[in-house]
């Protein structure tokens, strides 16, 4: 199997596309291989939309436009080859805008289909600059591609545990005047929970006692009334009791039934007896054990101390364990800070070290990846100007220091990286999406690709009429260019150029027919002649002759193909 035939275990492809519902497809299904895969087809046909679906399937923003009309849905799936398994992905977008992901028939968000299946699939369109531009991205590639991953580990391991001393360093109080302060406030709260010792529901005891002193006069005078009541004459409710107490006992003995009755009455004439004799000797209520003041200023300290620590009164006696505990740690933090500042000083100087050697690989790799993309940018019919900015970063004075100077250094290092372009001559050098048409930057991200395919995992990358503005000669060169990113990544590109699409493992042709009435898109996989016909007309147009035929053979002999 050749080179181009590969899919690294590591990597991923596409092994098979699916779309349905999607503005002029109604419904297709395309084996891609290994290797180079061009659409050719004349324009209208359809060939952008199978990028669009390739889009959808990696997240993008779904349009209720794009479904086609008389549809209730649009529907793209993709079987993939990742990491050595098959991973079936599905996007719907429905009329009334739902929007559906599924990973092997798992229901997933779109944020969660982007992370799983953006990174497997890269499309280089016209319009598609965000990812190019992106500073982080453009770091990572340049530190793959001069095998500094592994330092850039080292210090983010070592910054992250320096950011963990410091948060620990702030927990102790900070600086001494801080600490002070917290430790002022964390003494003071332990002396007055301290200081007040309460006790387990005391706040309800004090509430009731409370009730009991603001209501003095009612209470005697209920006392009293009890009192004259049990003390009355024959005619009183002790009298009755005795009077019911022996009608129930004749009863008794008359009717053996009445037993529970009369236990009831002799248990009645029992109480209201100790009841007499208990208000006799002033027993039915204590006297008040101290002023009405004192309870509500008692009262008072508990409640101002509750809305002080925002907690119950139960919640106190932990709000003392708490402000313990932080007297102790802060009278203790001196001594932790102290070390905690010699360790931090110890990782900035690590950090310095690896810092130092990252950015001289940086600027070494930048250098050569520079050369690069740029022989790449010559052969594609762009001028060779472009640059990589390895800009150090300003610190502050707790900062690292790198080559000598103060330097901000975070998980990725300590540099900023910029790629820069220069399109038009006489014209400074900026960064790269923001001067570059949609052309230039596929052709860039072309021969940034080819530079770096030695030095990242394999996956799908789709090239959307990168030939735009192209001759026959540069066009040429690009499917070269494009063959060899196709020995380590699958390859999809879109071209109206033979010289290209002679260079593809695949060749789809995409073109579009009326059936009962209405416009539908197929695609066909080319072989044998076929495919040299569909290079004639690509080259002399539909009247292609004889001419045309021997021309497309001669580019398929020359980029090594039969057109099988």
């Amino acid at each position: 199997m050749s080179a181009a035939k590969r899919t690294p275990a590591n990597g991923s492809r596409i092994i098979e596309l699916g779309v349905s519902g999607l503005a002029i497809i109604d419904a297709v299904r395309v084996e891609l291989g290994a290797g180079l895969t061009v659409l050719t087809g004349e324009t209208g046909a359809g060939k952008s939309l199978i990028v669009d679906a390739l889009a959808l399937a990696r997240g993008a923003r779904a349009d209720t436009d794009a479904i086609r009309s008389g549809e209730a849905k649009l529907r793209v799936d993709l079987l993939l080859s990742a990491d050595g398994a098959e991973q079936i992905v599905v996007r719907e977008v429905h009329s009334e805008g739902r929007s559906i992901a599924r990973i092997n028939d798992e229901l997933v968000t779109i944020a969660a289909l982007t992370a799983e299946v953006a990174p497997r699939i890269e499309i280089h369109g016209q319009h598609d600059q965000q990812r190019l531009g992106d500073r982080g991205r453009q770091r990572d590639l340049l530190d793959r591609w001069s095998e500094t991953l592994e330092t850039r580990e080292k210090i983010g391991a070592l910054v992250e545990q320096r950011e963990r001393l410091q948060v620990e360093f702030e927990e102790l109080g900070g600086g001494d005047a801080r600490r002070e302060a917290l430790l002022l406030i964390a003494r003071a709260e332990r002396d007055d929970l301290r200081g007040a010792a309460i006790e387990p529901g005391e706040g309800e005891r004090l509430r009731e006692e409370l009730r009991r002193a603001t209501s003095s006069d009612r209470i005697d005078g209920l006392r009293a009334e009890i009192l004259a009541l049990l003390d009355a004459d024959d005619e009183s409710l002790r009298a009755r009791s005795r009077l019911l107490d022996r009608s129930a006992r004749e009863l008794l003995k008359l009717d053996s039934g009445s037993a529970s009755l009369a236990e009831r009455i002799s248990a009645l004439a029992v109480e209201i007896d100790d009841l007499a004799r208990d208000a006799a000797r002033g027993e039915v209520g204590e006297a008040l054990s101290r002023p009405v003041a004192e309870i509500e200023e008692r009262l008072g300290l508990i409640l101002s101390l509750e809305r002080r620590f925002r907690t119950d009164e139960a919640g106190l006696a932990d709000a003392l364990e708490r402000a313990e505990r932080e007297v102790a740690r802060l009278e203790g933090a001196t001594e932790r800070q102290g070390q905690i500042l010699k360790e931090r000083t110890a990782l900035a100087e690590q950090i310095g070290v690896l810092a130092a050697q990252l950015r001289g690989a940086r600027v070494a790799g930048a250098g050569r990846l520079c050369k690069a993309v740029n022989r790449a940018l010559e052969s594609l019919a762009l001028p060779p100007t472009f640059e990589i900015s390895v800009t150090p970063r300003a610190g502050g004075e707790d900062d690292p220091l790198v080559e000598g100077a103060s330097c901000l250094v975070d998980r990725s290092g300590g540099d900023d990286v910029e790629y820069l372009f220069a399109p038009n001559a006489g014209e400074p050098a900026a960064p790269i999406a923001k001067i570059a048409s949609g052309g230039e930057l596929s052709r860039v991200s072309l021969a940034l690709e080819e530079a770096l395919s030695d030095a990242s995992e394999s996956r799908t990358l789709v090239f959307d009429e990168i030939d735009a503005g192209l001759g026959g000669r540069a066009g040429e060169t690009l499917g070269k260019s494009l063959k060899r990113i196709a020995t380590q990544h699958q390859v999809l590109c879109v071209t109206h150029l033979p010289q290209v699409a002679a260079q593809a493992d695949v060749h789809l042709q995409v073109r579009k027919r009326e059936e009962g009435g209405r416009t539908i898109t197929e695609v066909r996989r080319l072989t044998g002649d076929e495919r040299m016909r569909e290079l004639a007309s690509m080259l002399a147009g539909d009247a292609a002759g004889s001419g045309a035929e021997a021309a497309a053979r001669e580019l398929l002999a020359k980029a090594g193909q039969s057109g099988s």
